[in-house]
């Protein structure tokens, strides 16, 4: 495994401002196939050996951090090492795609660490330059106590403006937009965890619990469909499909959310249908239905434990029912670029008993709605 310290060695023990050694390691640094594992072994190395103001670790740590903007989806701009009077010192930025900046401290250890009036006139300055309002301060911190950096952010006219995060969260963020972006597609994810970057409108705290049930939600149908890739992967050899008697036993055990999730596909005016189609549907059943017990609204959280709940309960079904058996899902899945949503479908054979079996069941509505 490469480590800092042998690329330090290739670049004679230092970082110098301005060389080609320095632009030539941040191409380094750049490169795509480093993984979130990689670079987080490498900043945790900085963190160990760095040994003082000036140690060569520390601007491999600020380069390093800078870098990691670009897995955020950010355009990002390398600063200095040293500020100097009359410059603009900044250690980097982070660009969004709409013209956002956060302009980033980053800092193995918070000490030593002056007032955060040095970074919030930076920004004053650097807003009226470019006659940008949307630009903010962001400290990364390597490790010690940031309650002190906090406190004088909060008693600062710029507390609305810097905010402060430790790199060890800062790569969580990152391993959170890496575990979206399969499921939300790439710009979503990215958005979704830019926002966590940048200041919030703290007023209204329904904007801040929005954004962090989107993520719940998301992270909980991934961690679903991961289990129900498992499962398949389990009875991928010889599935077979479901005999009518088979399925009808099995469709008796549904969970509430089980049969409001059939109930909506089978009733949808288009198939295959999008996640947001299904929702609404199964609101509207439970709506006309309130016998079913459920007053919450449905999300994407309920869908996907709809899904892993079936998913287990085949599999279960197939080891004690029938255990040389292996049925198929009855259910088509797949994510749609196109319609930033997952799309959902009843298999063709299986649609007349699922719909003669929600008919009995008092769950069809359709005629109800229009």
């Amino acid at each position: 495994m490469i480590e800092i310290k042998d690329i330090l060695l290739l670049l004679g023990g230092e970082l110098k401002e301005g060389t080609e050694h320095v632009n030539k390691f941040r191409e380094f640094l750049e490169k795509e196939k480093w993984s979130t594992d990689q670079v987080r072994r490498w900043l945790d190395e900085c963190i160990k050996e760095s040994q003082g103001a000036h140690s060569p670790y520390n601007r491999v740590f600020q380069d390093l951090i800078v870098s990691l903007g670009k897995k955020l989806g950010f355009e990002i701009e390398y600063g200095k090492y040293v500020g100097k009077p009359g410059e603009e010192n900044y250690d980097g930025i982070w660009k969004r795609e709409n013209g956002d900046k956060i302009v980033l401290e980053v800092k193995t250890s918070t000490w030593p660490i002056g007032s955060v009036n040095q970074l919030g006139d930076y920004l004053v300055r650097l807003s009226k330059k470019e006659e940008n309002k949307n630009i903010f301060g962001l400290y990364i911190i390597g490790k010690g106590d940031v309650q002190p950096l906090i406190e004088q952010i909060l008693g600062s006219k710029y507390k609305d403006r810097i905010r402060l995060i430790l790199y060890d969260d800062l790569m969580e963020i990152i391993s959170l937009k890496e575990e979206l972006e399969p499921v939300v597609g790439k710009k979503q994810a990215i958005e979704k965890v830019q926002n966590l970057l940048l200041p919030i409108e703290s007023i209204d705290i329904g904007n801040i619990v929005k954004l962090i049930v989107e993520i719940a939600t998301t992270k909980a149908t991934t961690i679903n469909e991961e289990i129900e890739e498992t499962e398949k992967k389990e009875v991928t050899e010889g599935e077979e499909p479901w005999t009518k008697a088979e399925l009808l036993s099995f469709l008796k055990d549904s969970t509430t959310y089980e049969r409001i999730f059939l109930a909506a596909l089978v009733q949808v005016d288009k198939e295959p249908a999008t996640g947001k189609q299904v929702k609404f549907l199964m609101n509207e059943i439970l709506k006309r239905r309130p016998s079913e017990g459920i007053d919450k609204k449905i999300t994407g959280k309920e869908i996907a434990a709809a899904r892993g709940g079936m998913n287990l309960r085949k599999y279960h079904f197939m080891k004690i029912t029938r255990a040389p058996l292996k049925k198929e899902d009855i259910i088509w899945s797949s994510w749609s670029n196109a319609e930033k949503d997952k799309l959902y479908k009843i298999k063709d054979n299986y649609k007349q008993i699922v719909t003669e079996w929600v008919k009995s069941e008092k769950l069809w509505i359709k005629e109800e709605i229009g």
